[in-house]
Protein backbone atom coordinates (compact mmCIF):
# COMPACT_ATOMS: atom_id res chain seq x y z
CA UNK A 1 0.00 0.00 0.00
CA UNK A 2 1.28 3.47 -1.36
CA UNK A 3 2.20 6.03 2.22
CA UNK A 4 0.52 8.95 2.48
CA UNK A 5 3.83 11.45 1.92
CA UNK A 6 2.66 15.22 1.37
CA UNK A 7 4.63 17.38 -1.25
CA UNK A 8 7.48 18.08 0.63
CA UNK A 9 7.65 21.81 -0.64
CA UNK A 10 4.55 22.49 0.70
CA UNK A 11 5.51 20.62 3.89
CA UNK A 12 8.46 22.47 3.80
CA UNK A 13 7.38 25.77 3.78
CA UNK A 14 4.47 25.05 6.68
CA UNK A 15 6.75 23.83 8.97
CA UNK A 16 9.27 26.82 8.43
CA UNK A 17 6.17 29.31 8.85
CA UNK A 18 4.75 27.76 12.10
CA UNK A 19 8.75 28.18 13.35
CA UNK A 20 8.93 32.03 12.91
CA UNK A 21 5.29 32.72 13.47
CA UNK A 22 4.04 34.10 10.36
CA UNK A 23 3.87 34.51 6.42
CA UNK A 24 6.20 37.45 6.46
CA UNK A 25 9.42 36.03 7.94
CA UNK A 26 8.81 32.58 6.62
CA UNK A 27 9.24 34.40 3.42
CA UNK A 28 12.55 36.39 4.82
CA UNK A 29 13.74 33.23 5.61
CA UNK A 30 12.87 31.44 2.42
CA UNK A 31 13.78 34.13 -0.37
CA UNK A 32 10.36 34.05 -1.69
CA UNK A 33 7.35 36.51 -1.62
CA UNK A 34 4.37 36.02 1.40
CA UNK A 35 1.83 35.59 -1.30
CA UNK A 36 4.12 32.58 -2.32
CA UNK A 37 4.06 31.31 1.34
CA UNK A 38 0.23 31.52 1.44
CA UNK A 39 0.21 29.31 -1.58
CA UNK A 40 2.16 26.90 -0.59
CA UNK A 41 0.92 26.45 2.73
CA UNK A 42 -2.79 26.04 0.57
CA UNK A 43 -1.25 23.32 -1.27
CA UNK A 44 -0.24 21.32 1.75
CA UNK A 45 -4.01 22.04 3.08
CA UNK A 46 -5.95 20.91 -0.15
CA UNK A 47 -3.37 17.70 -0.26
CA UNK A 48 -4.41 17.11 3.40
CA UNK A 49 -8.20 18.57 3.33
CA UNK A 50 -8.08 20.17 6.31
CA UNK A 51 -7.32 23.42 7.89
CA UNK A 52 -4.14 24.05 9.02
CA UNK A 53 -3.80 27.97 10.20
CA UNK A 54 -6.62 30.37 10.70
CA UNK A 55 -6.14 33.36 8.59
CA UNK A 56 -7.10 36.72 9.47
CA UNK A 57 -6.68 40.59 9.35
CA UNK A 58 -4.87 40.03 12.77
CA UNK A 59 -2.59 37.31 11.61
CA UNK A 60 -2.00 33.84 10.90
CA UNK A 61 -2.69 31.22 13.64
CA UNK A 62 -2.28 27.68 13.25
CA UNK A 63 -5.32 25.63 13.91
CA UNK A 64 -5.62 22.60 16.84
CA UNK A 65 -4.76 20.33 13.70
CA UNK A 66 -2.15 22.52 12.15
CA UNK A 67 -0.56 22.70 15.92
CA UNK A 68 -0.53 18.66 16.15
CA UNK A 69 0.50 18.45 12.87
CA UNK A 70 3.76 20.94 13.13
CA UNK A 71 4.71 18.87 16.67
CA UNK A 72 5.10 16.24 14.45
CA UNK A 73 6.73 17.10 11.95
CA UNK A 74 9.26 19.11 13.07
CA UNK A 75 11.61 16.84 14.87
CA UNK A 76 11.62 15.40 11.18
CA UNK A 77 13.12 18.29 9.41
CA UNK A 78 15.62 18.68 12.71
CA UNK A 79 16.96 15.41 11.67
CA UNK A 80 17.59 16.17 8.10
CA UNK A 81 19.25 19.46 8.86
CA UNK A 82 21.44 17.48 11.12
CA UNK A 83 22.15 14.86 9.10
CA UNK A 84 22.53 17.41 6.05
CA UNK A 85 25.03 19.28 7.94
CA UNK A 86 27.37 16.41 8.97
CA UNK A 87 27.44 15.03 5.18
CA UNK A 88 28.45 18.95 4.68
CA UNK A 89 31.24 19.12 7.00
CA UNK A 90 32.66 15.70 6.19
CA UNK A 91 32.63 16.86 2.72
CA UNK A 92 34.56 20.50 3.48
CA UNK A 93 37.37 18.33 5.29
CA UNK A 94 37.99 15.87 2.56
CA UNK A 95 41.00 16.75 0.22
CA UNK A 96 40.01 17.60 -3.29
CA UNK A 97 41.92 15.66 -5.43
CA UNK A 98 43.27 17.17 -8.69
CA UNK A 99 45.47 14.86 -11.24
CA UNK A 100 47.35 16.93 -13.66
CA UNK A 101 50.28 15.87 -16.44
CA UNK A 102 53.62 16.88 -14.70
CA UNK A 103 54.62 19.47 -16.86
CA UNK A 104 51.48 21.63 -16.45
CA UNK A 105 51.53 20.97 -12.51
CA UNK A 106 55.42 22.47 -12.52
CA UNK A 107 54.43 25.27 -14.94
CA UNK A 108 51.13 26.42 -15.11
CA UNK A 109 49.24 25.31 -11.63
CA UNK A 110 51.97 25.11 -8.51
CA UNK A 111 53.24 28.57 -8.81
CA UNK A 112 49.64 29.98 -8.70
CA UNK A 113 48.75 27.63 -6.02
CA UNK A 114 49.48 29.45 -3.01
CA UNK A 115 46.60 32.11 -4.38
CA UNK A 116 43.77 29.68 -4.61
CA UNK A 117 44.39 28.84 -0.94
CA UNK A 118 44.61 32.11 -0.01
CA UNK A 119 40.90 32.84 -1.62
CA UNK A 120 39.63 29.25 0.20
CA UNK A 121 41.74 28.81 2.69
CA UNK A 122 39.16 26.03 4.28
CA UNK A 123 39.87 23.73 1.03
CA UNK A 124 43.03 21.91 0.89
CA UNK A 125 44.07 20.64 -2.83
CA UNK A 126 45.85 17.32 -3.48
CA UNK A 127 47.98 17.20 -6.47
CA UNK A 128 48.38 14.20 -8.14
CA UNK A 129 50.55 13.83 -12.02
CA UNK A 130 49.64 11.54 -14.49
CA UNK A 131 49.64 11.94 -18.32
CA UNK A 132 46.89 10.51 -20.68
CA UNK A 133 42.83 10.03 -19.65
CA UNK A 134 42.49 9.51 -16.12
CA UNK A 135 40.44 6.33 -15.03
CA UNK A 136 37.65 7.49 -12.28
CA UNK A 137 37.10 3.83 -11.37
CA UNK A 138 40.47 2.99 -10.25
CA UNK A 139 41.78 6.55 -9.12
CA UNK A 140 40.85 9.07 -6.09
CA UNK A 141 40.41 12.00 -8.25
CA UNK A 142 37.78 14.45 -7.92
CA UNK A 143 38.86 16.46 -11.39
CA UNK A 144 41.82 15.80 -13.90
CA UNK A 145 43.24 18.06 -16.23
CA UNK A 146 44.21 16.35 -19.29
CA UNK A 147 45.03 16.98 -22.73
CA UNK A 148 42.91 15.83 -25.99
CA UNK A 149 39.46 16.21 -27.61
CA UNK A 150 36.99 17.02 -24.53
CA UNK A 151 35.34 13.86 -25.44
CA UNK A 152 36.21 10.84 -23.04
CA UNK A 153 33.75 7.76 -22.14
CA UNK A 154 31.70 8.50 -18.90
CA UNK A 155 32.73 11.95 -18.21
CA UNK A 156 32.05 15.73 -18.68
CA UNK A 157 34.55 18.50 -19.32
CA UNK A 158 35.46 21.54 -19.83
CA UNK A 159 37.65 23.35 -22.21
CA UNK A 160 40.28 25.22 -20.29
CA UNK A 161 42.36 26.63 -22.89
CA UNK A 162 43.27 25.48 -26.75
CA UNK A 163 47.25 23.68 -26.20
CA UNK A 164 49.53 25.63 -29.50
CA UNK A 165 52.67 23.87 -29.91
CA UNK A 166 55.02 25.28 -31.88
CA UNK A 167 59.49 24.89 -32.29
CA UNK A 168 61.95 26.64 -29.75
CA UNK A 169 64.62 26.84 -28.09
CA UNK A 170 67.01 29.07 -25.99
CA UNK A 171 68.96 32.15 -27.17
CA UNK A 172 72.09 30.34 -25.94
CA UNK A 173 71.99 27.99 -29.08
CA UNK A 174 73.04 30.81 -31.50
CA UNK A 175 76.05 31.95 -29.65
CA UNK A 176 78.27 29.04 -31.47
CA UNK A 177 75.61 28.16 -34.66
CA UNK A 178 74.32 30.99 -37.21
CA UNK A 179 70.36 31.27 -36.38
CA UNK A 180 67.56 29.53 -37.52
CA UNK A 181 65.58 31.44 -39.93
CA UNK A 182 64.63 28.70 -42.25
CA UNK A 183 63.59 24.93 -41.81
CA UNK A 184 65.95 23.59 -42.90
CA UNK A 185 68.58 25.61 -40.76
CA UNK A 186 67.45 22.87 -38.42
CA UNK A 187 69.44 20.15 -39.45
CA UNK A 188 72.51 21.69 -38.19
CA UNK A 189 70.37 21.17 -34.62
CA UNK A 190 69.74 18.60 -32.09
CA UNK A 191 65.94 17.78 -31.78
CA UNK A 192 64.68 17.27 -27.98
CA UNK A 193 61.44 15.15 -27.74
CA UNK A 194 59.52 14.34 -24.86
CA UNK A 195 58.31 10.12 -24.27
CA UNK A 196 54.85 10.79 -23.92
CA UNK A 197 55.19 13.16 -27.03
CA UNK A 198 56.79 11.16 -29.53
CA UNK A 199 54.80 12.69 -32.92
CA UNK A 200 55.38 16.50 -32.00
CA UNK A 201 58.16 16.78 -34.91
CA UNK A 202 56.31 14.72 -37.20
CA UNK A 203 52.87 16.60 -36.60
CA UNK A 204 54.82 19.46 -36.89
CA UNK A 205 56.60 19.19 -40.02
CA UNK A 206 53.66 17.67 -41.53
CA UNK A 207 51.65 20.73 -40.96
CA UNK A 208 54.43 23.09 -41.76
CA UNK A 209 54.00 21.86 -45.38
CA UNK A 210 57.07 19.79 -45.11
CA UNK A 211 55.99 16.14 -44.69
CA UNK A 212 59.38 14.94 -46.44
CA UNK A 213 61.57 16.86 -43.93
CA UNK A 214 64.54 14.25 -42.80
CA UNK A 215 64.04 13.79 -39.26
CA UNK A 216 65.31 10.34 -39.33
CA UNK A 217 68.74 11.57 -40.22
CA UNK A 218 68.87 13.74 -37.49
CA UNK A 219 70.04 13.71 -33.79
CA UNK A 220 67.25 13.41 -31.45
CA UNK A 221 67.59 13.27 -27.71
CA UNK A 222 64.56 12.02 -25.88
CA UNK A 223 63.32 12.63 -22.68
CA UNK A 224 60.84 10.71 -20.06
CA UNK A 225 58.67 13.64 -20.08
CA UNK A 226 57.96 17.12 -21.16
CA UNK A 227 59.12 19.21 -18.06
CA UNK A 228 62.59 17.63 -18.89
CA UNK A 229 62.54 18.17 -22.26
CA UNK A 230 61.52 21.85 -21.70
CA UNK A 231 64.09 22.14 -19.06
CA UNK A 232 67.12 20.56 -21.39
CA UNK A 233 65.97 23.63 -24.83
CA UNK A 234 66.11 26.27 -21.75
CA UNK A 235 69.80 24.79 -21.13
CA UNK A 236 70.54 25.28 -25.09
CA UNK A 237 70.63 21.49 -25.41
CA UNK A 238 68.52 21.53 -28.46
CA UNK A 239 65.01 23.26 -30.03
CA UNK A 240 62.11 21.07 -28.84
CA UNK A 241 58.54 21.88 -29.61
CA UNK A 242 56.66 23.47 -26.88
CA UNK A 243 53.24 24.12 -25.46
CA UNK A 244 52.83 27.57 -25.78
CA UNK A 245 49.88 27.73 -22.70
CA UNK A 246 52.57 26.46 -20.21
CA UNK A 247 55.51 28.21 -21.47
CA UNK A 248 54.44 31.87 -21.05
CA UNK A 249 57.38 32.92 -17.99
CA UNK A 250 59.77 31.55 -20.11
CA UNK A 251 59.00 33.64 -22.73
CA UNK A 252 58.89 36.46 -20.90
CA UNK A 253 62.35 36.06 -19.28
CA UNK A 254 63.56 35.53 -22.96
CA UNK A 255 64.79 31.75 -21.74
CA UNK A 256 63.20 30.52 -24.83
CA UNK A 257 62.46 31.97 -27.76
CA UNK A 258 59.75 30.99 -30.29
CA UNK A 259 60.97 29.57 -33.97
CA UNK A 260 59.18 30.42 -37.43
CA UNK A 261 55.44 31.73 -36.93
CA UNK A 262 53.73 28.13 -37.44
CA UNK A 263 51.71 27.24 -34.18
CA UNK A 264 49.87 24.27 -34.88
CA UNK A 265 46.77 23.41 -32.22
CA UNK A 266 46.91 19.80 -30.67
CA UNK A 267 44.03 20.05 -28.59
CA UNK A 268 42.80 21.72 -25.77
CA UNK A 269 43.48 21.65 -21.73
CA UNK A 270 40.28 19.83 -20.56
CA UNK A 271 39.24 20.04 -17.20
CA UNK A 272 36.97 16.02 -16.71
CA UNK A 273 34.89 14.64 -13.83
CA UNK A 274 32.93 11.94 -13.64
CA UNK A 275 29.77 12.54 -15.54
CA UNK A 276 27.38 10.47 -13.28
CA UNK A 277 28.31 12.92 -10.34
CA UNK A 278 28.87 15.83 -11.56
CA UNK A 279 31.68 18.64 -10.02
CA UNK A 280 31.65 19.09 -6.43
CA UNK A 281 31.33 22.92 -5.06
CA UNK A 282 34.68 22.89 -3.70
CA UNK A 283 36.06 21.09 -7.49
CA UNK A 284 33.67 24.08 -9.09
CA UNK A 285 35.71 26.71 -7.03
CA UNK A 286 38.84 25.41 -7.86
CA UNK A 287 37.70 25.20 -11.73
CA UNK A 288 36.54 29.11 -11.74
CA UNK A 289 39.62 29.70 -9.82
CA UNK A 290 41.74 28.44 -12.40
CA UNK A 291 39.84 29.79 -15.57
CA UNK A 292 41.07 33.50 -14.09
CA UNK A 293 44.56 32.36 -13.81
CA UNK A 294 44.83 33.29 -17.36
CA UNK A 295 46.62 36.62 -17.15
CA UNK A 296 46.62 38.87 -19.99
CA UNK A 297 49.51 37.70 -21.36
CA UNK A 298 49.32 34.06 -21.52
CA UNK A 299 45.84 34.66 -22.82
CA UNK A 300 47.04 36.49 -25.45
CA UNK A 301 49.41 33.25 -26.43
CA UNK A 302 46.65 31.18 -25.80
CA UNK A 303 44.44 33.00 -28.27
CA UNK A 304 46.50 34.55 -31.14
CA UNK A 305 49.39 32.53 -30.40
CA UNK A 306 51.07 33.33 -33.99
CA UNK A 307 50.65 37.74 -33.05
CA UNK A 308 52.16 36.94 -29.53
Amino acid sequence: MARSVPPLNPLHVFEVASRVGSFTKAAEVLSVSPSAVSRQIAALEAFLDVRLIHRSRDGNVLTEVGEEYYREIAPAFETITLATDRIMRGQDSAPLNVRVPSTFAVRFLIPRLSEFRTEHPGTNVRIATGFGSVDFVREDVDISIQVGSGEWLGTESRMLFANWVQPMCSPKLFKDSRPIRTLDDLLDYRLLISANRRNDWVDWVTAAGRPDFPLARMEIIEFPNSMLAYQAAVDGLGVVIGQIPVLGPEFAALALVRLFDKPIRQGSYYAVWRAETGPSRKARQFLSWLQRQLDPVLAKLVQNPAAA
